[in-house]
C-alpha cells in the first residue's frame, strides 16, 4: 500500500545524478521535494532526430534571414507537443499523484493525462525580453508567451525563486495570487559539506567572484572594484571561478587568482569548489541581468556577504545591510569599493555574516524550500 504521495519529475536529464544541469537545481530540487515527504519518479521525455533538426533548422534559418533568435526549445509548440506524447506514453505516469515541471511546464497543457501539476521557473519570458533574451524572432516570442500563460492559468500551483519572477506571473499572465508562491533555490552543495568562510578582521580580503558568463556577471566591474580597493590600502585578493577561457584581465593583474570552470560531478573539482567559500571573506557579482543566482545562497551557507546589482531576482538573495548589498543597477565601480570599505571600516562585516547565516537558514536553504513546498501543497490538495 502506497504511504507517500508520488510526484513525477518532468525532465530531460536525470534529477538523480546529474549536478551539473540547471547549475544544479535539477539535482537538488528533486532531493528537496523528497525532503518534504514525497517519492519521486524520474519522467524523462525526448523526441527523434528528425524532430529536433526541424526546430534547429527553423532556428538557424531566423539567424540567416532574419538575423533573430528563437527564445528555447521548450517554448516552441511542435517540439512541446511531441513532449507531452511522450510524456503520456510513459508507464511511469501510472504511480504519480502530480507532475514536476522545472522550466518547462509549456509541456503540460498538451499532455492529456489530466494529472494537476506544479509549474517552476525563475522568470516569465516578457521579463526576459531585452535582459537576457535579445533580438527575438517576435513569432517565437508570443508562441512562448501563450504557452507560458497557458500552463501557468491551467497548473495546480505556480512556485517562482524570487519576487520578481512571481510579480511576473501576476502582473503578465493574470495568474491567481493564491496560485503564486515564492521559495528562493538552495545552495547547489550539500549542507553537510558547507563549512563556514572566514570573516574579515584585517589582512588580506579574499574576493570571491564565481560565474561562467564574464560579461553578463560584471567581471570587469569586480576587477576595477578590486583594484580601487587595493588602491585605498586595502590588500586586496580577487579569486575568479566560473569563466571557461580565463579572461584578458585576469592575465594582467598580479592581484587575481583564476580557478576557472569548477564540474560538481567531479570530485575533486566539487572539493575545490568548496574550499572557494571556505577560503574567502566576501562575494562580489555585479551582474547585469539575474534570476537568481545560486552562487547568492551558497555564499548565505558559508556565511559570507555578498555585493551585487539589484536587477531581476537578486532583491530576494541579498538584502541590505542583512547579508550584503544589492546596489542600483549602473552603479560604478567605485561604489562597489565603496561600500565594502565602509563595511570594514565600520566593522560590520561580522554583522553581515552572521546575517548571511540566519538568511540560509530561514529561506536560502533547501530545506526551508522543503518546508514551504510541503505547506504549499497541503494548502492546495487541502
Amino acid at each position: 500500500m502506497k504511504t507517500k504521495k508520488v510526484i513525477g519529475y518532468v525532465s530531460l536529464t536525470d534529477p538523480f545524478h546529474d549536478k551539473v544541469a540547471w547549475s544544479g537545481t535539477i539535482y537538488k530540487l528533486r532531493e528537496a521535494i523528497e525532503m518534504a515527504g514525497y517519492e519521486v519518479r524520474w519522467i524523462p521525455y525526448n523526441v527523434s532526430m528528425k524532430n529536433k533538426m526541424l526546430y534547429y533548422y527553423l532556428m538557424v534559418q531566423n539567424r540567416i534571414f532574419h538575423r533573430r533568435k528563437w527564445v528555447t526549445k521548450f517554448h516552441f509548440r511542435p517540439l512541446a507537443k511531441m513532449w507531452a506524447k511522450d510524456i503520456d506514453n510513459n508507464p511511469a505516469l501510472k504511480e504519480c499523484d502530480y507532475l514536476f515541471f522545472p522550466l518547462a511546464s509549456q509541456i503540460a497543457p498538451f499532455s492529456k493525462n489530466g494529472k494537476p501539476y506544479i509549474n517552476i521557473s525563475g522568470y516569465t519570458v516578457p521579463d526576459m525580453q531585452n535582459y537576457y533574451f535579445h533580438n527575438e524572432n517576435e513569432q517565437a516570442m508570443t508562441m512562448a508567451i501563450e504557452l507560458e500563460t497557458v500552463a501557468a492559468q491551467k497548473a495546480l500551483v505556480n512556485i517562482r525563486s524570487s519576487k520578481w519572477a512571481n510579480d511576473g506571473l501576476i502582473n503578465h499572465y493574470h495568474c491567481d495570487k493564491n496560485k503564486c508562491h515564492i521559495l528562493e533555490f538552495g545552495p547547489n552543495i550539500d549542507t553537510k559539506d558547507i563549512r563556514k568562510g572566514q570573516t574579515y578582521n584585517g589582512g588580506q580580503l579574499r574576493i570571491l567572484f564565481s560565474g561562467i558568463d564574464w560579461n553578463r556577471k560584471g567581471g570587469n566591474i569586480a576587477v576595477e572594484a578590486v583594484e580601487i580597493l587595493r588602491s585605498k590600502g586595502i590588500e586586496a585578493r580577487l579569486i575568479v571561478a566560473g569563466p571557461k577561457r580565463c579572461p584578458k584581465i585576469c592575465k594582467e593583474k598580479d592581484f587575481i587568482d583564476y580557478i576557472g570552470y569548477l564540474n560538481k560531478n567531479k570530485a575533486n573539482d566539487y572539493k575545490k569548489y568548496l574550499s572557494l567559500y571556505e577560503n574567502s571573506h566576501l562575494l562580489i557579482l555585479p551582474t547585469k541581468a539575474e534570476c537568481g543566482a545560486i552562487v547568492y545562497s551558497e555564499a548565505a551557507a558559508a556565511g559570507i556577504p555578498c555585493y551585487t546589482y539589484l536587477t531581476g531576482g537578486t532583491g530576494s538573495y541579498v538584502v541590505n545591510g542583512v547579508n550584503g548589498y544589492a546596489l542600483p543597477e549602473g552603479s560604478p565601480a567605485s561604489a562597489f569599493a565603496e561600500q565594502i570599505l565602509h563595511d570594514i571600516k565600520t566593522g560590520r562585516m561580522p554583522s553581515l555574516h552572521e546575517g548571511a547565516l540566519n538568511l540560509f537558514h530561514d529561506r536560502l536553504s533547501w530545506e526551508a524550500w522543503a518546508n514551504g513546498f510541503s505547506k504549499i501543497m497541503q494548502e492546495a490538495t487541502a
